[in-house]
């Protein structure tokens, strides 16, 4: 996907959840805005395309993949104890 599907998805979601190396970023859009470079920092490669697995699920939008995180998606829970995001 290129970077304005990208931002597309981006801009359908309310919450993110964003692998990014071993840590977790979660962004709640309604309490804190997500900028539209920011946003592309996140979801795009350098070469200009999302290629990670990516999950659209109702106003979620989940890039990259763990069983934790896809857990924390689908079950609806919060991270688990001591994790950062």
């Amino acid at each position: 996907m290129d970077k304005a599907g990208a931002l597309a998805l981006a801009r359908a979601a309310r919450r993110l959840l964003i692998k990014v190396g071993p840590d977790i970023v979660r962004v709640d859009r309604a309490r804190n805005p997500l900028a539209e470079d920011q946003a592309l920092a996140y979801l795009v490669h350098d070469d200009g395309l999302m290629r990670v697995p990516v999950l659209v699920c109702d106003d979620l939008l989940v890039r990259g993949f763990t069983e934790e995180l896809y857990r924390e998606a689908l079950d609806g829970r919060g991270p688990a104890k001591g994790e950062t995001g």
